[in-house]
């Protein structure tokens, strides 16, 4: 294997191994995208069924309500208040994650590009010096030929 096509081979690997990458993080970000509209969803759900119960305890206290009642629904709604925080972490976990990922799927694809105009670059040299390899044997056999003649 001659010196070009071993460093050929070297950028064309580089290029497949990050190629590989930006694949395992396209299908991590997919993953993360789902989780994150299912915990946006459950959040979502909480918000809802917090502000229901909410407005039943107020509509109860306003009617009259027993003490241990009002007790179990201000402790049901803690419960729900501590829940829906519990989940707007966790969606802002997710949501850091994907800001994470696709940051790394901008920098391998930037290295994809990177290897690609280096690689490119290494060719247009590497035709130069065959071009000035061919000229060179062309000048020696027309020597060649007016010497003999």
């Amino acid at each position: 294997m001659s010196t070009a096509q071993h460093t050929a081979t070297h950028w064309n690997l580089l290029v497949n191994v990050a190629e590989l990458g930006l694949e395992e993080c396209g299908r991590r970000l997919a993953g993360q995208v789902a989780q994150r509209d299912e915990a946006s969803r459950k959040l979502q759900v909480l918000v809802d069924y917090r502000r229901m119960y909410r407005e039943q305890r107020e509509g109860a206290q306003r009617t009259g309500i027993a003490a241990g009642d009002l007790r179990n629904y201000q402790s049901f709604v803690a419960s729900l208040e501590q829940a829906t925080e519990q989940q707007s972490d966790r969606l802002t976990e997710i949501s850091k994650a994907i800001f994470d990922t696709k940051g790394e799927i901008r920098e391998l694809q930037r290295k994809i590009h990177s290897y690609r105009v280096l690689q490119e670059r290494h060719d247009a040299g590497e035709r130069i010096r065959d071009r000035r390899r061919q000229q060179g044997l062309q000048d020696e056999m027309a020597s060649r030929m007016r010497i003999a003649r």
